[in-house]
């Protein structure tokens, strides 16, 4: 999601200094996947390694240190939302896994946060999921949403120039991508532009370290262990206690 223009407007913003010295954040990734309460291998422990805050929070856990900076501890709820069969495709038990988690993050810069990502929302849009995001610091506010369809907007406003408005994508962000409907926005971002695959095969062509690399990627993994360990142990956990 880094790569999607809100996600790299935000960052443009805030590493400019739009809110200034960062005091909160507030992430939410809502959709609905998971309300029918069928057997998905997504909240089979054993297959997917771990559930929503492994499947839909890792994004956000990625995203949130990407604008404000490392994480250095982290508190965790695993919600269990819908009973699920228990029983796997192969007649067999199994662990299930988490449909909704709520982190609480605390930044090496002192900026505290909240991650919140369920699978059991009804969201009546094309895609069934959308992407809410909020910052305040010293000197102003951002906000952003997406809506999955035709709805990518990032709004805010700086100390002392009233209330919030839209701040339009400016096109360097927008390169060569459409911008009717996020799917075809997401379809040219990766397709004509050089992110994801296509970075990855220019950096082993012309030999450059690309990211996000399989570092950011064990980042992120240690984050949702703290997670998950944190709500195991039901205490806040230090980044730092996760080998």
């Amino acid at each position: 999601y880094r790569f999607m223009p809100t996600a790299r407007y935000l960052k443009e913003l805030i590493s400019g200094g739009y809110i200034g010295r960062p005091y909160h954040l507030n992430m939410r990734y809502y959709t609905g996947f998971a309300r029918d309460g069928q057997y998905m291998w997504r909240f089979d422990v054993e297959k997917a390694g771990a559930g929503i805050v492994g499947d839909l929070g890792s994004h956000f856990l990625y995203l949130a240190e990407w604008f404000y900076g490392d994480i250095v501890g982290i508190s965790c709820k695993l919600g269990y939302n819908v009973e699920r069969d228990p029983i796997d495709p192969e007649d067999k038990p199994y662990e299930v896994a988490d449909d909704m988690c709520i982190l609480t993050l605390e930044f090496e810069n002192g900026a505290s946060g909240v991650i919140h990502c369920s699978a059991v929302c009804y969201e009546d849009t094309h895609f069934g999921q959308t992407h809410h995001m909020e910052f305040h610091g010293a000197d102003g506010t951002l906000y952003s949403f997406t809506d999955w369809d035709t709805v990518q907007r990032v709004s805010g406003a700086k100390v002392g120039e009233g209330a919030i408005k839209e701040l339009p994508i400016p096109d360097h962000i927008w390169g060569r991508a459409r911008r009717d409907t996020l799917h075809n926005t997401y379809r040219d971002l990766f397709r004509k532009e050089d992110f994801m695959t296509r970075d990855f095969v220019n950096g082993i062509l012309k030999d450059r370290q690309v990211s996000p690399n399989f570092n950011d990627g064990a980042r992120v993994q240690r984050l949702i262990d703290a997670a998950i360990l944190s709500h195991q142990k039901r205490r806040w956990v230090a980044i730092n206690e996760v080998s």
